[in-house]
């Protein structure tokens, strides 16, 4: 198999669709052996029944196939995918990403000619069912709206700041995730179960691993998908969540960042941290409290500030 579609989803009987009917209609992709692999992550709705529909009348070129991963959580269902598919190339696609119809030919052309690339991220676009809202652009980074332009790059691991492309639309080598990145991540992602958003970042953590070893990390800007966001996405409460979880994230992020011989070094370093996020979060609130109630973006940066303040707790934990 030359390449594999994993998508990841929890309860996705209506979104699901939607992205199968995209990569129903791929082309340019003769000579190209691929397949479609489905995480169910423990739905509890009929997933998995659609799915069954959908691969009875499936493209004669394409295996549509389904696996079960019990534990809730993106990581433990992004796993999964990396242990099932069958191709050494795994392009990530969320139950909600929408490809355009040569992604996956150009998915696998630039994986192919580039074997030391571990991983490459696309282009994502928005597609909202409300008209923009005037305060998306301080928050479409927390939805995995992402362009980092027309010309394909490495994202250097001494950059300031470091950065890696968002987990929906990345294309990961298999062979760099099994040797770089643990079978268990700190992050393991939401649990819509419980209605955790505290888990964010998984997608992040994955990458640096993979960025702290002999793989590059690229954007690709010929791979471009449509995230598909729902209206409650958009709601002020759910974003604050959102910003709170990611900010929970960056002790994790500091910590994998370094290489591994540094990292038992960051004991010595986290009361330092602990002092800075506290200065920014104290400063932020002083400066910018008589706002939080009309600006949204601002509401979410102090959130996500608290969140990074008490992410260097977690090391006493």
């Amino acid at each position: 198999m030359d390449f594999t579609v994993a998508i990841c989803t929890y309860n996705g009987a209506k979104r699901i669709p939607e992205v199968l009917e995209c990569l129903s209609k791929q082309v340019d992709l003769e000579g190209i052996k691929w397949e479609v692999l489905v995480v169910d992550n423990n739905s509890t709705d009929n997933t998995g029944e659609i799915i069954s529909k959908y691969a009875q009348k499936w493209r004669l070129d394409c295996q549509l196939r389904c696996v079960f991963e019990p534990i809730q959580g993106l990581a433990a269902a992004r796993q999964q995918a990396i242990e099932s598919a069958k191709s050494n190339l795994i392009g990530f696609l969320d139950d909600d990403n929408l490809p355009v119809e040569n992604w996956v030919s150009e998915a696998y052309s630039f994986g192919h000619k580039n074997p030391k690339i571990g991983a490459y991220g696309s282009i994502i676009y928005p597609k909202l069912d409300t008209p923009i809202p005037a305060y998306f652009k301080q928050i479409n980074s927390l939805l995995a709206v992402n362009n980092p332009g027309d010309s394909s790059f490495c994202y250097a691991r001494d950059a300031k700041p470091r950065k890696v492309p968002a987990g929906a639309g990345c294309v990961v080598r298999k062979q760099a995730w099994l040797e770089c990145v643990p079978s268990k991540l700190s992050r393991q992602g939401r649990d819509e179960n419980k209605s955790k958003i505290a888990g964010c970042g998984e997608d992040t953590e994955a990458l640096y691993h993979i960025q702290n070893s002999h793989w590059e990390i690229w954007h690709n800007p010929q791979m471009k998908i449509y995230h598909h966001i729902e209206a409650r996405r958009l709601e002020r409460d759910y974003l604050l969540k959102l910003s709170r979880g990611f900010g929970l994230a960056n002790y994790t992020f500091r910590l994998t960042r370094l290489y591994p011989w540094q990292r038992p070094f960051m004991v010595f370093l986290t009361p330092f941290y602990i002092i800075s996020d506290g200065y920014k979060l104290i400063s932020y609130y002083l400066r910018y409290r008589n706002q939080f109630a009309t600006d949204i973006g601002k509401a979410c940066e102090y959130q996500g500030r608290i969140g990074r303040f008490m992410s260097s707790f977690s090391l006493l934990k």
